[in-house]
């Protein structure tokens, strides 16, 4: 909870921004040029099923969570365990050896109730209204036995999800083939041959590989896009980036160098985007943009609420580029501190302890799903963000940035429409101060705290 006296400091800073003359930020957007619808699928998740507990889900406050922040699509078995997993003999081990490695694979009788199979996914996303995104195991068969015992695996298992009237349409093929052995052309190759068997059982659904921007020394975006060359069925690439990872893009490790990029990656994430975009339509190809597992690698330090901000400033990147999809790592499990995570668990893992800073943001940036895109212009790089336009609700919804170690002055210039008269501002900090308020819009400006991430709504005429 925020302390009465943190509440009256931010809402004095609110006020004096309202009434200052001179604002020391401008911002400008034109509500009549939009760019992009945003995908309904940006605020995706994970289920890693060995790590998910059927008593950890009769909580009903992961449910109420996953409405509010609108999670439209779940990855499931998760992202290392669908290369070992089989669908039809789970093991509940996410990262242990492979049923079908009969030299090193031990038994460990990890009881059913400690893990999610495929019944309890599907019904767990008809829950909460989400997409069922499956993963394919494309590495036992060709490690272990052989390619056709794999692709009967797959077959029988889109056949089992089409008997039972599952309604998954979005698979993934394998999961980082770059880590496992998988040259571009080869994973190529076996994307095209994965997704010739299922679509024989199910003709209309989405095939989608992935790969990774960086590191750039390996030249992983030149060999994703030679993936989208010679594949015929790939639908959709995902890119796998976690700020913070070595083995990713060149970005920060820390805490101070994260506040030192402006913005996040210092732009070659959108160079890549960008990049990404014009080069699958000089190749004459329709493959769509994902990020189906971001997040935060490692130990960024600061408090629970610089690891929320660091995600927040991920999700402006996601939402200036028009993406498919994207299904943050991740919920409950994950790489160095647990406040990347939205949520933390006890009982080893059986029940949930709290919600982090990191569920916030979802929530925040659930209502701009859906909406069109606008191009925000700052005058000042550190503070800096994306604006969204609800032509349902009349709502122009700016979501900023301020990176800075002070309280800045903002002021907005607005074309194209004209504010009604209030406006709605949600806002938090680096140390978890809190801030919601509604008031009459004013031309002067606003605040925006030190280090925060906002939310403010207009009405529009």
């Amino acid at each position: 909870m925020m302390k009465k006296t943190d509440y009256l400091s931010l809402l004095f800073l609110f006020i004096a921004g309202i009434f200052s003359l001179n604002a020391q930020v401008n911002l400008s957007v034109n509500v009549s040029e939009g760019r992009h619808t945003i995908t309904p699928y940006l605020n995706g998740a994970h289920f890693v099923y060995g790590a998910e507990q059927d008593n950890l889900y009769k909580d009903e406050r992961i449910a109420d969570w996953m409405r509010r922040a609108k999670v439209k699509a779940i990855r499931w078995p998760g992202g290392t365990a669908v290369m070992t997993y089989h669908w039809d003999a789970l093991t509940g081990d996410n990262f242990g050896p492979d049923r079908w490695d009969t030299v090193n694979y031990v038994e460990k009788n990890i009881p059913a109730f400690e893990y999610m199979d495929l019944d309890e996914y599907i019904a767990y996303c008809r829950k909460v209204d989400a997409e069922p995104m499956v993963g394919v195991n494309i590495k036992s068969g060709r490690q272990y036995r052989t390619d056709a015992e794999g692709l009967d695996e797959a077959r029988r298992l889109i056949q089992y999800c089409k008997d039972k009237n599952f309604g998954v349409k979005l698979w993934y093929i394998g999961n980082e083939g770059y880590a496992k052995g998988f040259s571009p052309e080869m994973y190529a190759k076996y994307i095209d041959m994965y997704a010739e068997v299922l679509k024989e059982v199910d003709p209309d659904i989405t095939i989608i590989g992935d790969w990774k921007f960086g590191p750039e020394v390996k030249n992983r975006f030149e060999e994703s896009m030679t993936i989208i060359k010679l594949s015929k069925h790939l639908d959709i690439m995902e890119y796998h980036e976690k700020w913070g990872n070595e083995w990713g893009l060149a970005g920060g490790r820390t805490l101070e160098e994260w506040k030192s990029e402006f913005p996040l990656y210092n732009g070659k994430f959108d160079y890549y985007c960008k990049e990404f975009f014009e080069r699958v339509k000089l190749m004459g190809k329709h493959t769509k943009l994902a990020f189906n597992e971001w997040g935060v690698g490692g130990n960024l330090g600061g408090t629970a609420h610089n690891y929320a901000l660091l995600v927040a400033d991920y999700m402006l990147l996601m939402m200036r580029h028009d993406i498919y999809s994207a299904c943050y790592w991740n919920m409950n499990m994950g790489q160095g501190s647990k406040d990347n995570r939205v949520f933390t668990t006890k009982s080893k893992g059986a029940e949930l302890e709290k919600f982090n800073p990191v569920a916030k943001v979802f929530e925040l940036t659930a209502s701009a799903l859906e909406t069109t895109y606008l191009e925000l212009k700052s005058t000042d790089k550190r503070v800096y963000g994306v604006a969204t336009f609800d032509e349902k609700n009349k709502e122009l919804q700016l979501y900023l940035l301020n990176k800075t170690c002070e309280n800045q002055l903002v002021k907005l210039s607005l074309a194209g429409a004209k504010v009604k008269g209030k406006m709605h501002f949600n806002s938090f900090d680096e140390s978890g101060n809190e801030m919601q308020q509604t008031i009459r819009y004013n031309r002067d400006g606003f605040t925006l705290p030190a280090y925060s991430f906002s939310k403010i709504v207009f009405n529009m005429k």
